[in-house]
């Protein structure tokens, strides 16, 4: 939708300089970009009146310049044969990456709401992306922001809707806090892995208001031998420091209920594929150590007395029991005794990321299919008796690869909301059979990790905007 293009609802006009989208009766929210102040011209046919930010409704023609800074808004309230709900239009930050939107009307979109952050950026040459914009948005099914923050420390990864009114991200680098706040942008609560380094790549409130987490824990090699893992026969060093990647349960309060880590329960060599590719060389960390990310676990879902997670470096997903700590079953990757059989995916996993558990006990992942020659697609399993039988995969054709990152979350409704990561800019809603509802295209090289799709019911409008008011009061 082209910025200030001019669209007539029945014999009703309304522009504005950068107005996004096309204004139309049936549109709730826009934007515009303002320096100072907004010029708004208004036509309106007798029997039609308009009233722009809280002034007189009038006919005709005319227009008013509105000072508004980044952030705040003003409504407009059309009047004729009814009384229409007051749309709003609010200003943009000069520095918000703005992104193209296409919308088939063929049929409505199931999400009602999509959170998404631009945080990474694909870098041409580089195997690992780079940082992105500093912006997490909560964007409705027109495509349009109605609320958004930018976060002064780093970019937002992971940022979605906890309980009903409240939002939560951690920032793009290791060791950073999770921070869960008011739409209004008070901070309300923080989590971290307790004796761990924090990871961005995924956390879960609980039931319960707790937190499970994912942490980071360095070898101690190679001061003590032991801890030093041999990597020679895949190109790495003998005396290797590897990274664990621990999973907590931690109570409202910040309290260790519950911690699972890899150490001892994962070989190195069930990730063999990854360790002598670029993307898993050794990473650095805040205090200068360096270390082999061989599991890379990337999202954590709870499964009634279990806790079920995605490895990227693993390929595979692995179901673990809470009380014992026993890897259940593995889905995909390098055989081990409790890997399942899988029926119905010749193609195999590669890559994988953002497993989920659906009220129906199925599994879904976001299957990257990183170095193969496909592209990515979401898939979804169910799983019984020792067998993870494929029941639907559904791929976007226009993405054609996909490195690393992505989520794909299947709505109620049978749809899925799907971002591919590094290799495409695009978050989209697909119908089971792949056919695109809403796709949201990012500026160039511009990707969001992954994105949160809320169904209608658990979260309103007026409580979006009423946080940026409290952002950006007039």
């Amino acid at each position: 939708m082209p910025a200030g293009a001019l669209a007539l609802s029945p014999k009703l006009s309304i522009r504005a300089a950068a107005l996004t989208p096309a204004y139309s009766l049936s549109i709730s929210d826009y934007t515009v970009r303002c320096e100072s102040a907004v010029a708004v011209t208004v036509d309106a046919p007798s029997g039609t009146k308009v009233g722009l930010d809280g002034a007189v409704a009038r006919s005709g023609r005319f227009t008013r310049e509105i000072a508004l800074a980044p952030g705040q808004a003003f409504q407009i309230r059309v009047t004729g044969r009814r009384r229409y709900e007051a749309q709003t239009v609010r200003c943009l930050p000069d520095d918000f990456p703005l992104w193209n939107v296409s919308r088939s009307r063929a049929a409505k979109p199931q999400a009602q709401w999509y959170i998404i952050s631009p945080d990474l950026r694909a870098v041409a040459g580089n195997s690992l992306p780079g940082t992105g914009e500093p912006y997490a948005a909560v964007v409705n099914a027109d495509g349009v922001p109605v609320w958004w923050m930018r976060d002064a420390s780093a970019p937002p990864m992971d940022a979605k809707l906890v309980g009903r009114n409240r939002i939560a991200w951690s920032l793009f680098g290791y060791d950073t806090p999770i921070r869960v706040r008011s739409f209004g942008g008070r901070v309300l609560s923080t989590a971290r892995p307790v004796d761990a380094i924090a990871d961005f790549h995924e956390f879960q409130v609980t039931d319960d208001g707790g937190y499970l987490l994912v942490g980071n824990r360095l070898r101690d090699c190679p001061s003590t031998p032991s801890e030093c893992v041999d990597l020679s026969r895949w190109g790495g060093p003998a005396q290797a420091t590897i990274l664990d990647n621990v999973i907590q349960k931690l109570d409202r309060s910040g309290k260790l209920l519950w911690e699972w880590s890899t150490k001892g329960r994962i070989a190195a060599a069930e990730g063999a594929r990854w360790i002598t590719n670029p993307s898993a060389r050794p990473r650095v960390f805040p205090d200068g150590r360096t270390a082999y990310d061989i599991f890379h676990i990337n999202a954590v879902a709870q499964d009634k007395g279990a806790i079920v997670f995605s490895a990227r470096h693993l390929d595979a997903a692995y179901k673990i029991n809470l009380r014992s700590g026993a890897i259940a079953w593995k889905l995909g990757g390098t055989a081990r005794s409790q890997s399942l059989k899988v029926a119905g995916n010749p193609e195999g996993l590669s890559g994988v990321h953002d497993v989920r558990v659906l009220d129906d006990g199925t599994i879904t992942l976001h299957d990257n299919g990183s170095f193969l020659t496909r592209g990515p697609r979401a898939v979804r399993f169910e799983v019984g008796g020792g067998v993870a039988k494929l029941i639907e995969s559904v791929s976007d054709a226009r993405v054609k690869f996909s490195l690393c990152c992505g989520s794909a979350r299947r709505m109620p409704g049978g749809n899925w909301v799907i971002t591919s990561g590094a290799g495409s800019s695009t978050v989209s809603e697909l119908t089971p059979s792949g056919r695109p509802l809403l796709t949201l295209t990012m500026p160039t090289n511009l990707f969001t990790y992954r994105a949160d799709a809320i169904e209608p019911g658990r979260l309103s409008a007026a409580a979006l905007r009423t946080g940026m008011d409290a952002q950006a009061p007039r």
